[in-house]
């Protein structure tokens, strides 16, 4: 698949509430996430859910836009907003463009007066990645779906 090299991604970056989405936007967001969490990680819980319908989507398409290089979603539950389902191409990782997905998450947030903290579910082998971008453990670990979790926070006022 055909990717920009350029390191400063964030300028294609789009984020757009599930209701915006056009259908090609819905199946580039549904494969990767697919490709990422049912096929790599072999998760079997239902990839998509009623939260999707009620989120914010954030994607990079690749140059083509036939194909979504790294996707995310935020959404409010019960007065706390979730960043959720940060998923990024493996011929496009290691790149910072998952740190990018979460900047124009907390951009999005901030310039929309969505609400000052951010919360999320940190697979365990995620986590020092979350660390390295500003957000701090929140109580204990617990499984999820058959993976050890560790729910994070970060301040974004």
């Amino acid at each position: 698949m055909k990717y920009s090299k350029k390191k400063d991604l964030s300028q294609d970056i789009q984020v757009k509430h599930f209701s915006e989405l056009s259908a090609r936007e819905v199946f580039c967001i549904s494969r990767i996430r697919d490709e990422v969490f049912v096929s790599e990680q072999q998760i079997t819980v239902p990839e998509l859910d009623d939260q999707d319908l009620d989120a914010y989507h954030v994607f990079l398409l690749n140059e083509e836009a036939t194909d979504s290089l790294a996707a995310a979603r935020f959404f409010n539950d019960d007065g706390r907003y979730y960043i959720g389902r940060v998923a990024v191409q493996k011929s496009a990782r290691h790149r910072g463009i998952a740190s990018q997905l979460l900047r124009a998450i907390e951009q999005y947030v901030s310039e929309n007066q969505l609400t000052t903290e951010l919360y999320l579910h940190a697979q365990a082998s995620a986590r020092d990645f979350y660390l390295a971008n500003g957000y701090h453990d929140v109580g204990p670990v617990f499984m999820e779906a058959g993976i050890p979790h560790q729910m994070m926070v970060k301040s974004i006022a």
